[in-house]
């Protein structure tokens, strides 16, 4: 297994561009902050992606994917998945648009506190796990956690795939 890290700084916004060539078949974990956008293009993998204050754009990936983002929207295109493993897209402060295969095997927990859900798959919803968590501060007050997520499943079930965001629009779209 070969690992390389690329850093690069700059304190101005948008100051520093990498373009980083990988063979077709790569494991990415990558990370921005402050406004740079992150865009990973026909890359096979497990991919991993956290960014503060940017947008993330995958476009033709298969395998894979862990992506976060504060401030911006994430847009994904996934022609194939790993069938076995767990994928989520979040963001904070934008829409997460993701395209999947149409014979995705899923079970979906989706959530947008400030937004709508939007999907072409044909979503059999479940009932939530039983949920809700008691804190009591030490005023004296308790609060209670309500779980206000969404679950489903496409095509029978099978690993979950999260969508969340709190100021956004969520697309979940079939592909071909």
């Amino acid at each position: 297994r070969t690992e390389i890290k690329i850093e690069a700084s700059s304190f101005r916004p948008s100051s520093a561009t990498l373009e980083i060539r990988v063979p077709l078949r790569t494991n990415l974990e990558l990370g921005s902050v402050n406004g740079q956008t992150i865009t990973v293009e026909n890359v096979e993998g497990e991919i991993e992606i956290e960014s503060l204050n940017g947008s993330v754009t995958l476009t033709n990936v298969a395998g894979s994917v862990l992506a976060n983002t504060q401030n911006g929207p994430i847009t994904a295109t996934l022609p194939r998945v790993m069938a076995d493993k767990a994928m989520a897209f979040t963001s904070f402060n934008g829409k997460v648009d993701v395209t999947m295969p149409g014979s995705i095997k899923a079970n979906l927990k989706m959530r947008s506190d400030n937004g709508d859900i939007f999907t072409d798959f044909d979503v059999q919803l479940q009932q939530a796990p039983p949920g809700g968590r008691t804190t009591r501060s030490r005023s004296g007050r308790t609060q209670i956690e309500v779980n206000r997520s969404i679950y489903g499943s496409v095509n029978g079930g099978g690993p979950e795939i999260e969508l969340r965001s709190f100021n956004g629009t969520i697309y979940l779209r079939k592909g071909q």
